[in-house]
């Protein structure tokens, strides 16, 4: 398992990013994905990803954080 903190600009804490990830600690500020390759499709209109399949490490411009990441 790999994670990754509340404050990082990463596909994995996108709120856009389709990927399979969960929460990893009681205070919501890190998340768990099961590696670094993971993929999961973007879904943010505004990124030149979008309908694009993308890792977990991946990131752009228009990274909007996950809504269960304080």
């Amino acid at each position: 398992m790999y994670q990754y903190t509340c404050n990082s600009k990463y596909c994995a804490t996108c709120s856009c990013w389709s990927g399979e990830r969960k929460i990893c600690d009681h205070f919501g500020s890190r998340l768990e994905v099961s590696s670094p390759m993971a993929t999961g499709k973007c879904m943010n209109q505004k990124s030149g990803a979008w309908r694009q399949t993308r890792q977990a490490n991946g990131g752009c411009s228009a990274h909007e954080k996950w809504g269960a990441l304080r």
